[in-house]
């Protein structure tokens, strides 16, 4: 009966693994890894190239609808656009991958997270970690990025809707069945990429300061110049969007109960007595980047950030992290 109930669960979640397994941001944190940012900016910079010759293909004029369509194709999730593709296929990009039965999540149980315990023990799609501005990242950040980052700005900037609006379509997508439902993990830095890649649709025509302030705008990347979107001298650098809140080794994920995160606390135990450093592994890894980020973020940082270190999620809400007025 539990073999049946199983497999019959297991086909049913088969389309959620497009979210895939979460990252393992401890197991081999230490080990060395060749930062690939230029590799990064330089493949970004072929492909919107690419994008604005597309977009300036019919003789009408300065189109931003077809603008961001074609921008899309390049710049969106892995099965959409083709940057989060190359850099999860290519094998010139140095990464760190951990396979999910030897993650700090091989404990959980199908019954308890059905991606996590269950079909990525199949498919294994846990995402690989690359190093970019000296920041350790999943390559599914860059899908969070460019793809959920869409639908924030979207949500945001072109239906002009409140922050807290976009915001609130990662938060739904981390606790719901795309995150701690199936995976039992609710992660920060997705939450954070997201937010980041808001930023980035912005600053492609910039027509607003950015949302943390003048302080922080890049771009406009595209400008309109006799009926032709044409490149700006300023190029799109990953190293002024990524920073620490990407790496689940400081901003900490949740997890769906405390069962799972006391099965993960225990791995992190067992990593800690067998380094030979004496390092600890305890979440956030290096407390001080994440002040800066709180810095950083200012009143959206709660929306952002966790620095409650690996807790179950429990009941506060979406809505509880309104600012006060």
């Amino acid at each position: 009966m539990k073999r049946s109930l199983f497999i019959l669960t297991t086909a049913l979640a088969l389309p959620l693994l497009a979210s895939g397994a979460e990252i393992d941001a401890f197991s081999k944190r230490f080990e060395p890894l060749e930062d690939s940012l230029k590799q990064v900016n330089a493949i970004t910079k072929d492909l919107f190239d690419e994008s604005l010759a597309e977009a300036n293909e019919k003789e009408d004029g300065c189109d931003e609808e077809r603008l961001y369509k074609s921008l899309r194709k390049r710049f969106n999730n892995q099965y959409q656009g083709e940057l989060p593709k190359i850099l999860i296929n290519s094998d010139e990009i140095p990464k760190i991958h951990i396979p999910s039965k030897e993650s700090i999540y091989q404990d959980f149980k199908w019954y308890e997270a059905i991606v996590q315990g269950g079909t990525a023990r199949i498919s294994d799609p846990i995402a690989s970690q690359m190093k970019v501005g000296n920041v350790l990242v999943g390559t599914d950040k860059f899908e969070h990025f460019l793809g959920s980052g869409f639908l924030y700005f979207e949500k945001f900037y072109l239906e002009e809707n409140a922050v807290e609006d976009a915001l609130s379509i990662g938060w739904k997508a981390e606790t719901g069945i795309l995150g701690a439902v199936t995976t039992g993990v609710m992660s920060y830095a997705d939450l954070s990429a997201n937010f980041n890649g808001m930023r980035f649709w912005n600053h492609i025509l910039l027509k607003n300061d950015d949302i943390l302030g003048s302080q922080y705008n890049q771009g406009p990347y595209v400008q309109c110049v006799q009926n032709k979107w044409v490149k700006t001298e300023n190029e799109i650098d990953w190293s002024n969007y990524i920073d620490a809140a990407f790496d689940e080794g400081i901003n900490c994920s949740r997890f769906k109960n405390e069962k799972l995160a006391k099965k993960v606390s225990a791995r992190l135990l067992l990593l800690e007595s067998e380094d030979k450093e004496g390092r600890k592994y305890t979440c956030p890894m290096e407390p001080q980047k994440l002040e800066d980020l709180k810095s950083k973020y200012g009143q959206l940082a709660p929306f952002l950030l966790n620095p409650y270190g690996h807790n179950p999620i429990g009941e506060d809400s979406f809505d509880s992290l309104y600012p006060a007025p």
